[in-house]
């Protein structure tokens, strides 16, 4: 059996497009705050254009937090050795995810 076809994403590409429009939304905001607001910015304004604007790099965060769980583990070398050499570290993660709830479960 394929083992891509087990691993799911850990958020949907749907979500990931949302998010992905809103960050553009947010840097619009940030654009329309500095142009509008030149000399007395709207307070308001500002803090939803930097909540949208940080959507989609909050949720790539997801991934960096599996390779650091990973890294400060006790596979730390080969958890290394793969992202370094690997193609593909989306999917690598998820692997190695998968594989440490596999660990787990077998406990």
């Amino acid at each position: 059996m394929n083992s891509h076809t087990l691993v799911q994403p850990t958020i949907p590409r749907g979500v990931m497009g949302i998010l992905a429009v809103l960050t553009v939304a947010g840097i619009a905001g940030f654009v329309m705050t500095a142009m509008l607001g030149f000399e007395e910015p709207n307070t308001s304004m500002l803090l939803v254009s930097g909540a949208m604007t940080l959507a989609a790099p909050i949720a790539a965060l997801d991934e960096k937090r599996i390779w650091l769980k990973e890294l400060g583990s006790a596979e730390v070398w080969s958890a290394l050795s793969e992202y370094l050499s690997s193609t593909n570290l989306s999917e690598s993660a998820r692997r190695r995810a998968q594989d440490a709830l596999a660990r787990r479960a077998s406990k």
